[in-house]
This record gives C-alpha cells, structure tokens and sequence, in this order.
C-alpha cells in the first residue's frame, strides 16, 4: 500500500471527525477574514471619507457628533451657527472653497440636507472627484437649480424607488413619528451617480428652499431672501494644502482663531475619526478574539482526530514499515494528514469569510452608506493560510513523533 493510498484511507476512515474539526477551524477562519476585512476597509473609508472635506464649521458642541452628521449623516448637528460666521470664514486665505449646509429633515428614513446649487458643481467627495449626474456614470437628470426641486443620491433613490419627476414631502426632524411637511412637494430632477460614500443616502434641496418649508414660522421664512439672517448647521470647507498633499500649516492658527469666538468651532475630521475607531474598535477585538477562540479549539479538535487516527493505523503503519518504509515517511504521513486538514480549513474558511463580507456589505451599505468589497485583500488574507498551516504542523507534531517512534512489532500486534 503506498503513502499515499494510506493517506487517503486514513481520511476516509476518519471522515466525520477530520470533517467536524475542518469546519470548526474554517469557522474560525471565516470569521476573522471577515472582521478584519472589515475593519481594515472601514478604517480606510473613514481615513480616505473626509479627504474632500477638510474641516467643518460647526456649532459648539460635540466634535465627533459634528463629523458623523455632516460626514457620514448620522446622529444630529448639536445646534445652528449664524450665517456670518459662514462669511467670515470663508474670506480665510487657507480657505479655497466653503458649502454652507443645513440638516435636521428626513424622508423615509433618509436624511434630507439643504446645499447651495454650486454645491454639485464644487465638491469634491475623493480629491478630484465631484458629483455626477452622468448617465455613463451611473447618474440621470441634473442639479435643482430653483426652490422646489430636489436631488436624491444613489442609494437613496434605489431604495426608495425615486425617479426624476416623482415628488416627496419631507419630514420635520429624523425620527420616526416627526410630522411631516404635508404642503410641501418636492421635485426629484437628478439622481446622482454613485459616489461610494454615504452621500448616496442622502437627499438634497436647495438651502433657500429649507427655510420656506411650511411650519418654520415667518422668521425662518425671511431666511430664504436674505441670507444675513440665516441660520445654518454648518459649513463645508476645502482648505489650501502644500506639497505631498499635507494640510497647510496654517490650519491651527485658523482653527484657534475660530474657536475662541463663543458659537462656533472648527472641526478637522482627521483629528477626529481615531476617536471613532476607538469607539467601534471594541467589537472588532471581541469578535477577533472569539475568531481565534474557535480557531485555537478546531485546533485542539485537529490534534485529538489525529492522534485517534494515529492509534487506529498503528497496524497499517507497522505493515508500512515492515514493507521498506522508513519512519520520516510514517512521520510525514501523520503530519501531511493534518497540514492536508489545515490547508482545506484555510480554503473553506477563506471562501466563507469573503462570502460574509459580500453578505454583510450589502446590509452595511443600507444602513450606512459605506461601501465594501468581498475582493478586499486584507492582512487576514495574506496570513491566514501560513498561519493554518503553521497550526496544522504544531497539531500534528506530536502524534507524528509517535508514529516515528513506534515499535514495528507492537504495532503488529495492535
């Protein structure tokens, strides 16, 4: 009988035990490729997301709620700021553009956020890439560009069915059960091309139309016609940058000099978001951890089927030996049975790890606009079969040691 015939008898004859510990690892497996594709794409998007905007004039308040309402349109916006601090700013040397915004409208669950027309034309969402309306990018129609017009992002409008034509009434507020602007009908005129970032969940209207909506009182009316009275979120802002892309220095001087007036701040998103993957961080390491748990336990599952196979071929492997077989070629035949083990648990684990991820992005992208591939690489990726084979050689190790050292004759007698 040759080594290899052996092999495969021996996994036959092991079957459900050697299958029970390769999908328990593959479990393993497929839970930290997915964890960690996830947190590196994640970290990446909320690293990479701000990059269009360089800081955000914003209300007093909590830095981070700032940047995951006007980034990432979650959360809400801590209060309002007058339109002349908008005015002030944007007269900066460092400033190269400002988007004044408005928030605190929905529809269907979607936010509804209020822009300036030039909006479309001047945001960059990545460094040189604006928004598309397209239809070879994947956009239809155009920017509004009169008071009851509207435009949906991507996502927004898939999921919600727009079409450019359709009307809307927005809601007053972002939770469910606010009242909504029943005498209000909003245009869609353009569906924005996908952008990959949580734009696409957004609805916008222009900012003049914000202030008419029915319910704001006559005072928040007369926002709509002059401007010097308007109260908005915030403000967008592209700031002059030096060579290597860098930030140019002069960003803390202006963002100390914004700060000391008493309504206001200056938010710099790269200064931010680390505390919010520290935030979320936590259930990356829990999950992390539990993957490496199932992992080290398929392991341990691993070395016990093989040294149960190993006292059930005892027989078969002293016939080997008495046959011309030399005890690295028994040795190698315990320990090629659990890397053989350990390298289809890699595989299996890889394949359900990325199909996790294609599952997952889906629901992530409803929920929040990011976007995920399942063809990632990640470092999980890289290392994870190395590291299975790794673990499949320390699991067979031992039982390999014993079949090297066993006596011919009482392995016959076995």
């Amino acid at each position: 009988m040759s080594f290899l015939q052996i092999l495969l008898r021996s996994l036959r004859r092991h079957r459900l035990s050697g299958a029970l510990a390769l999908l328990s690892t593959a479990l393993g497996v497929a839970l930290i490729v997915a964890v960690v594709s996830f947190r590196e794409q994640s970290h990446r998007q909320f690293e990479t997301e701000g990059m269009g905007v360089d800081a955000i004039l914003a209300p007093r308040g909590s830095a981070l709620q700032v940047v995951l309402n006007s980034l990432y349109h979650l959360d809400e916006m801590p209060g309002t700021l007058p339109w002349r601090e908008y005015e002030r700013v944007r007269q900066d040397e460092l400033v190269v553009e400002a988007f004044p915004f408005a928030t605190g409208h929905s529809y269907s669950g979607f936010r509804v956020n209020a822009v300036e027309p030039r909006f479309f034309a001047r945001f960059e969402h990545r460094p040189g890439r604006g928004l598309s309306f397209a239809p070879e990018d994947g956009g239809q129609g155009r920017p509004f560009d009169a008071r009851g017009e509207a435009v949906a992002g991507w996502a927004a409008a898939r999921t919600l069915g727009l079409t450019v034509g359709q009307t809307f009434h927005p809601v007053h507020g972002v939770r469910a059960g606010d009242p909504p602007h029943a005498e209000d009908a909003l245009r869609i005129v353009g569906i924005m091309a996908p952008t990959g970032t949580p734009h696409d969940r957004v609805l916008y209207i222009p900012l003049a139309s914000f202030y008419t909506l029915g319910g704001h009182g006559e005072t928040v009316a007369r926002m709509a016609d002059h401007p010097g009275e308007r109260e908005i979120s915030g403000v967008y802002l592209r700031l002059r940058h030096i060579r290597g892309g860098a930030l140019h220095p002069g960003i803390q001087q202006l963002k100390y000099e914004v700060n000391r007036r008493p309504a206001v701040q200056l938010v710099v998103p790269n200064e931010v978001l680390p505390q919010l993957l520290d935030i979320i961080g936590w259930a990356d390491r829990v999950l992390f951890l539990l993957g490496t748990l199932v992992i080290g336990l398929g392991g341990a599952f691993l070395f016990v089927v093989l040294v149960t196979a190993l006292r059930e071929q005892r027989r078969d492997l002293a016939l080997l030996r008495m046959l011309g077989a030399g005890r690295k070629t028994v040795f190698g035949l315990i320990l090629a049975q659990a890397l053989l083990l350990s390298l289809g648990s890699a595989i299996l684990g890889l394949a359900a790890g990325h199909a996790v991820i294609a599952w997952g992005s889906q629901a992530v992208a409803q929920e929040t606009g990011l976007r995920f591939s399942e063809g990632f690489l990640s470092t999980a990726d890289v290392w994870t079969i190395p590291a299975m084979l790794v673990l499949g050689a320390v699991a067979g190790l031992f039982p390999a040691v014993q079949a090297y050292r066993m006596d011919v004759l009482e392995g016959l007698r076995a």
